[in-house]
């Protein structure tokens, strides 16, 4: 999941051009939890780069932030404000018994 961020709308690629797993779907939860709009469309590297913030989403990684594409700085090329927001709060929710679920291996 690439996710741009402008004005405060979050914009990723359709689910036909990603895996549609967990961590995108978290993704959509906590923007709904923290009142940002949240949508699926296409998108151009134009789009991409003139974005206030974009940041990626993965199952290893979580939501990772993207400051530079082709050498060009996104926003002020610093980690935005609302993606160190849903960073935080994607780490906490690993802490939360209903957002996770706690597995034990078999010995």
């Amino acid at each position: 999941m690439c996710s741009p961020l402008r004005t405060g709308r979050l914009k990723t690629t359709p689910a036909n051009s990603v895996l549609p797993g967990i961590t995108r779907q978290t993704v959509f939860d906590l923007c709904g939890e923290l009142g940002l709009s949240a949508t699926a469309g296409d998108l151009g590297c134009g789009e991409l780069k003139a974005a206030d913030e974009v940041f990626i989403a993965s199952t290893a990684g979580g939501i990772m932030p993207v400051t530079k594409i082709d050498a060009a700085s996104i926003g002020d090329g610093k980690v935005g404000a609302i993606t160190r927001e849903l960073t935080s709060l994607y780490w906490k929710k690993h802490a939360d018994p209903s957002w996770s679920t706690l597995v034990t291996a078999l010995v």
